[in-house]
C-alpha cells in the first residue's frame, strides 16, 4: 500500500507541475487526487497513530481505491458503450435531481393526503388492535406513508391497495387506480422519454463519440466492399475485368450489395469507368477510393468542383475564341454561361493567381 501510494502520489505531484492550471480542468484528476489523499490518511491513521479508530473507516476508505477504476473506463476506447453511459448519466444529473424533485413532492402530497384519510381509523379504540397495526405499519406515520407511496408507485402496489381497502373503505382502489394510471404511467413514460432524448442528444453533440462511430462505419463499408470485390473476382487475381464487371447485370445478389453500398448506377460502362484509373482494370484499392468517392448522392462539394472546372473551362474557350469571333459573337457566349448561373469565375480566377 505505501509504494502504491508514493507511486500515485508522485504521479499526481508530476501532473499538477507540468499541467498546472489545466490539471484542475479534468474531472479524472480530481479523481485521482481523492485516491491519492485516502491513501495517504489510511497509512498515516494505521501507522502514525495509536488512537483506536473503527474498522469499517479503513473499509471505507479502501472502497474509495476503486474509484481511480474510473480512469480505465475513460482511457480505454474498448469501453465506449460504458463511457457513453457515463456520459449520458453526468449530462443527465440535473435532469434527474428535478425528476426526483418533482416525484417526491407528489409522493408527499399523496402521502399527507391518505396519512389524514386513515388517521381516525388508526386512532379508533372500536376497531381490532390488529387490524389498526396492520394499517399502522403502513400509514401510521409520515415516513411510513412516505415509503409506502414509493412501493406503490415502482414496486408491489396490491398490497398498500388492499390493506386500506378491505380494513378502511373500498373508495381507497379508485384513489390508487387513478395514481398508478396518471403518475405510475403518464409521468414516468414523460420523464423516460426526456431522458432518451438527453441520451441521444448526448451522443449526438459529443465529438469523441461521433469520432469513433464514424470510423466504425467506415471501416464496415470497408469491410462490405472488399467482400463484394472478392465476389467479382472470379479470376481471383486480384483485379476486375469488365468481364467479371457485367456480373453485376445478371446476379440479383450482386445488384442487391451496390444498393446496400449506396453504389446507385444506370449505366454498367460508365460505372466501369469512373472506378478504372484508365488500365482496363479495377484493383481492390481503386474500387474501395470509387466506391468512397460514388456513395450516396452529390454532396455540395462535388457540384462546387464540377461548376469551377467548368468556369476554368469556360475560360480557356473564351481564349481560343477571341481570335476567330467577333465581339458580338464572344459577348452572346459570355451571357448565355452568365444566364447558366456561373457567376464566379473571377473568384476562381483570384484562386488561381493565389495559388
Amino acid at each position: 500500500d505505501i509504494t502504491f501510494t508514493v507511486v500515485f502520489l508522485v504521479d499526481v505531484v508530476v501532473r499538477i507541475c507540468l499541467l498546472g492550471r489545466l490539471f484542475w480542468k479534468s474531472m479524472m484528476n480530481y479523481i485521482d487526487l481523492g485516491v491519492v489523499i485516502t491513501s495517504m490518511v489510511e497509512i498515516t491513521v494505521f501507522y502514525a497513530t495509536t488512537m483506536p479508530v473503527n474498522p469499517v473507516l479503513f473499509r471505507l476508505l479502501r472502497i474509495g481505491k476503486l474509484a481511480r477504476a474510473f480512469r480505465m473506463v475513460h482511457m480505454t476506447s474498448v469501453l465506449a458503450s460504458l463511457q457513453l453511459l457515463v456520459k449520458c448519466l453526468m449530462s443527465s444529473a440535473n435532469m434527474l435531481f428535478w425528476s426526483f424533485l418533482l416525484l417526491t413532492f407528489v409522493q408527499c402530497v399523496a402521502g399527507l393526503v391518505i396519512s389524514t384519510l386513515v388517521l381516525d381509523f388508526i386512532a379508533d379504540p372500536s376497531v381490532d388492535v390488529a387490524l389498526r397495526e396492520e394499517v399502522f405499519l403502513l400509514y401510521g406515520t409520515f415516513s411510513r406513508t412516505f415509503l409506502t407511496m414509493f412501493e406503490v408507485l415502482f414496486a408491489n402496489w396490491g398490497p398498500a391497495c388492499r390493506v386500506l381497502m378491505e380494513n378502511v373503505s373500498e373508495w381507497f382502489s379508485l384513489f390508487f387506480l387513478l395514481y398508478r394510471c396518471v403518475l405510475g404511467f403518464a409521468v414516468l413514460n414523460i420523464i423516460n422519454a426526456v431522458f432518451v432524448q438527453q441520451t441521444m442528444k448526448t451522443a449526438s453533440s459529443d465529438e469523441e463519440i461521433a469520432f469513433k462511430q464514424k470510423e466504425k462505419d467506415i471501416q464496415s463499408y470497408t469491410r462490405k466492399v472488399k467482400k463484394l470485390f472478392q465476389t467479382m473476382d472470379a479470376s481471383g487475381d486480384g483485379a476486375i475485368n469488365l468481364a467479371e464487371f457485367s456480373k453485376l447485370v445478371q446476379s440479383p445478389k450482386l445488384k442487391f450489395w451496390m444498393g446496400q453500398l449506396e453504389l446507385e448506377y444506370h449505366d454498367l460502362l460508365s460505372l466501369f469507368e469512373f472506378l478504372d484509373n484508365g488500365d482496363g482494370e479495377i484493383t481492390l484499392m481503386e474500387f474501395i477510393e470509387g466506391a468512397a468517392r460514388l456513395r450516396g448522392s452529390a454532396k455540395a462539394l462535388d457540384i462546387w468542383r464540377v461548376e469551377t472546372k467548368v468556369e476554368v473551362l469556360f475560360e480557356e474557350v473564351l481564349k481560343l475564341l477571341q481570335p476567330d469571333t467577333d465581339s458580338v459573337g464572344l459577348q452572346s457566349v459570355q451571357k448565355v454561361f452568365n444566364n447558366s448561373s456561373y457567376r464566379h469565375i473571377k473568384c476562381t480566377q483570384m484562386v488561381r493567381q493565389t495559388s
